[in-house]
């Protein structure tokens, strides 16, 4: 597969060895993450792509509907669950944290949804930075993914 193919949800899926419902995907394999991004119109998070498509600015998800929570997007997005462990936006910070003091970029695979059940592979990606922002009156993570020349293995 190569930067622009549109694939069905399956074929990805099968790809990847695994069913992707959630947009933050860390370690699905050894070797790398896995993104599911949308920039369709009423799509429920602000990512953007820059530098003629080899930046990624990625927003981190929302807490879960859970009883009591009528609206995500009046909370911050969460680094932790209420037991402590890390959220795909926790493990992401984490690994932009981690190359930021010299250790290897996580290598993150990105799919993009074109309509419902068909998507586009973006490439292969360095996860760079990750950082917090005020949006809508909360705080939202931001990550930076750049372009490598990397296909899929």
């Amino acid at each position: 597969m190569k930067p622009g193919d549109i694939i069905s949800h399956p074929e990805m899926c099968m790809c990847e060895g695994r069913m992707l419902q959630h947009g933050m995907n860390f370690r699905v394999a050894p070797d790398h993450s896995v993104i599911l991004m949308s920039r369709r119109p009423g799509a429920p998070y602000n990512d953007r792509v820059a530098d003629n498509g080899s930046t990624l600015i990625y927003e981190g998800h929302d807490i879960p509907r859970l009883r009591g929570i009528g609206d995500p997007k009046r909370f911050d997005q969460p680094r932790n669950t209420p037991t402590g462990r890390l959220t795909p936006n926790g493990k992401f910070e984490s690994a932009a944290v981690a190359f930021k003091a010299g250790k290897a970029p996580e290598l993150v695979r990105v799919y993009e949804k074109i309509k419902d059940g068909i998507w586009t592979y973006n490439g292969v990606f360095q996860l760079v930075d990750a950082w917090q922002e005020q949006s809508g009156g909360r705080n939202v993570f931001k990550f930076r993914l750049v372009l490598t020349n990397q296909g899929i293995g």
